[in-house]
């Protein structure tokens, strides 16, 4: 039946894309089948396929068909040309100007993602330098992609984040460079052409196929993704390769699916999620090999750098970060700031202030619940979404959406005509993909707050299909049917139960990499050397800055209560007028085996030095070359003065005693 549904698409004149390449192992999406469907489903998927289309964009209109507003695919086409109309129109008016109140607020930002993070990784760096949220297997991108850019442009480039986000405007912008702005132009292409061609095979038995794709292409997630040059546009184009061939007929053809979704999850992390639709299909050997492959796209790549396996760590700290500081945190477009958003109400109303608290672990436990209702949804586009609403479990930028082109795509192919059963899902695969006539100045809270009410719509109508499915699998009718039925619960049950297993599992791990990368930071505790802590107010300042007097030698101890080693930077300020420089002693510093020395040639001369602290206590060794301060009314031994401001929480608290 499969072989005959193919060869009457090809007869029609279609374009199947990779079918053509890689035929029959698609059949899911050809034939629409999945999971609990009936027989019934199966004909009539096997007569609208067999149906010729493809003779014009829009397709033949068939008699006694439906009106648009009851044809999925019809209607997604109408409303995306509405919200574009407003959006063109509204752009026209203002001369452009409400473009940055539709995309992103900055309007000097534009394609940055991309950008920097090629002038990231310039130093091989990433991490330790510039703070960057992209896994270890992205860097290595933008390091391949840095290789092909000319010395001559690279060497003007900075090492310091805040100079970097200077130079837009000026004449070192990267995106003024000819090499730069063409490798932008062909990864945006390459990278939607892959998007737009697994698309258009995934909806080839749609409704207004060919129009399906092209305003999914100008969907609101990939305009951001394209605005911002995020790398999510191509972790999107694998993550759909996998979902459309993970169950191929040819083993090289499924491996390279796995392979697909390993470095998709290496590039953008939350594409992981979409591993669950191989626990769906009780392919847990295939399971396991992409868990290999996962660990290979993300271990491996660091060896590229400098860091090594420490900028692993490095990273997993800026990852749980990340969002932490944010003002408005009801404000974002996931789970956690549907909880915050909804504790802010109450602070409204009650007077509290429990908005700011932490909601991540309610919203992880959440996406954990949206798995397991994903393995139990009868369709694959029902858990698709719930997979893609679970990526959601953290407020990102909206080029998140990108991930919701997956499961509109299914839904398109999948469900034909609007229903009451299917209404609620559509909806929320608007709210995602349109590109809705919203402008607002920066934090986008009328959207988000639209986003957060179809996320927690999602939510609900999700744990009801897994109920129902449930109910469904454990309720006999016929007693003919019995034991097919208790079987057929059985099983289900014993998935569910080892899904939960591998779910507390999972969260068990994650709390422990949680617990032991957000352990204390280092102390910095005032040794022997180091006399009490005394306070000055410098000139045209009212703030008071600590200082330190020391002895001819000092030591510094570093407490490290983490398992992992970790990197302590410790600035200070010498040569003030509190003591002679005129003879330019120099200030010698020793972390271990190694040493730097500083010549101190003028007043308020900053030392910034960096070491590795392993765990325990480290010492850091200061020599002062100079003269002994003059003072005879101090019965101190007074050579040099520290003036630090106690950057990061370190605190001294342990002094000599002279």
């Amino acid at each position: 039946m499969d072989n005959m549904t193919t060869n009457n698409e090809n007869k029609s004149g279609i374009s199947i894309g990779l079918d053509q390449l890689l035929p029959e192992d698609n059949k899911s999406v050809q034939m629409g089948l999945n999971y609990g469907q009936n027989e019934c489903n199966s004909q009539r998927v096997l007569k609208e396929n067999n149906t010729k289309r493809g003779k014009d964009l829009f397709g033949k209109k068939g008699r006694g068909s439906n009106p648009f507003w009851k044809k999925t695919a019809k209607l997604y086409c109408v409303l995306s040309a509405v919200c574009a109309i407003v959006v063109m129109v509204t752009l026209y008016v203002t001369h452009g100007d409400f473009l940055s109140y539709f995309l992103y607020h900055d309007t000097l930002d534009a394609g940055m993602d991309f950008f920097h993070s090629i002038e990231y990784v310039r130093g091989r760096q990433p991490y330790a330098v510039f703070d960057t949220l992209y896994p270890p297997l992205a860097n290595l991108f933008f390091y391949a992609l840095f290789l092909l850019v000319p010395a001559s442009v690279s060497d003007n480039w900075t090492y310091d984040f805040e100079a970097s986000v200077a130079m837009r405007g000026t004449e070192t912008d990267l995106r003024t460079t000819q090499s730069c702005f063409l490798l932008y132009v062909f990864f945006v292409v390459l990278a939607v052409l892959l998007l737009a061609v697994l698309l258009r095979d995934v909806m080839q038995n749609a409704q207004w196929a060919r129009a399906s794709t092209f305003f999914a292409l100008f969907s609101f997630g990939v305009l951001n993704a394209v605005d911002r040059g995020n790398i999510i546009l191509l972790a999107a184009g694998l993550s759909l390769f996998f979902v459309m061939y993970h169950r191929s007929k040819r083993a090289w053809v499924r491996e390279l699916a796995l392979v697909a979704l390993a470095v998709a999850a290496g590039l953008k992390i939350y594409p992981a999620f979409l591993g669950v639709m191989l626990l769906r299909n009780r392919d847990f050997k295939a399971a396991i090999r992409t868990v290999f492959y996962g660990i290979a796209a993300l271990v491996l790549p660091v060896f590229a750098f400098q860091e090594g396996v420490y900028g692993l760590q490095l990273w997993l700290k800026i990852l749980f970060s990340f969002g932490s500081k944010s003002k408005t945190p009801w404000a974002g477009n996931g789970i956690n700031s549907m909880f915050a958003h909804g504790a802010h109400l109450v602070d409204l109303i009650a007077g509290t202030s429990n908005a700011t608290v932490s909601f991540f672990a309610a919203a992880f436990a959440v996406a954990a619940v949206l798995v397991v209702c994903a393995l139990l949804c009868r369709q694959e586009w029902q858990a698709l979404l719930l997979i893609t609403v679970a990526m959601m479990y953290q407020s990102q930028g909206n080029y998140i959406y990108c991930m919701a082109l997956i499961p509109l795509a299914y839904f398109l192919a999948q469900e034909k005509v609007m229903t009451r059963q299917n209404i609620l899902p559509f909806a929320v695969l608007m709210v995602f993909n349109l590109p809705l006539p919203i402008f607002e100045e920066r934090n986008s809270y009328i959207r988000n707050t639209i986003v957060q009410l179809a996320i927690l719509t999602a939510i609900i109508w999700g744990v009801v299909q897994a109920v129902n499915y449930v109910l469904a699998a454990l309720k006999t009718q016929k007693p003919e049917q019995s034991k097919l039925d208790k079987k057929a619960a059985r099983s289900t049950l014993v998935t569910f139960g080892a899904s939960l297993g591998a779910l507390a599992v999972s969260l068990a791990v994650f709390y422990g990499v949680w617990v032991l990368y957000n352990a204390p930071s280092i102390t910095m505790q005032l040794g022997n050397g180091i006399y009490n802590t005394e306070y000055y107010t410098p000139e045209n300042s009212n703030k008071e800055l600590p200082f330190y007097w020391c002895k001819k030698s000092a030591e510094i101890k570093l407490v490290n209560p983490q398992l992992n080693t970790e990197r302590y930077t410790f600035t200070f300020t010498v040569g003030d007028y509190f003591f002679d420089i005129s003879d330019r002693p120099s200030i010698t510093i020793t972390f271990g085996d190694s040493s730097q020395t500083f010549v101190v040639s003028q007043e308020n001369m900053k030392i910034r030095y960096t070491v590795d602290v392993p765990f325990g206590e480290s010492t850091i060794d200061i020599s002062y070359s100079g003269k002994r301060v003059d003072a005879p009314q101090d019965s101190r031994t007074l050579y040099f003065v520290m003036v630090t401001s106690l950057d990061k929480g370190t605190q001294p608290f342990v002094v000599c005693d002279g």
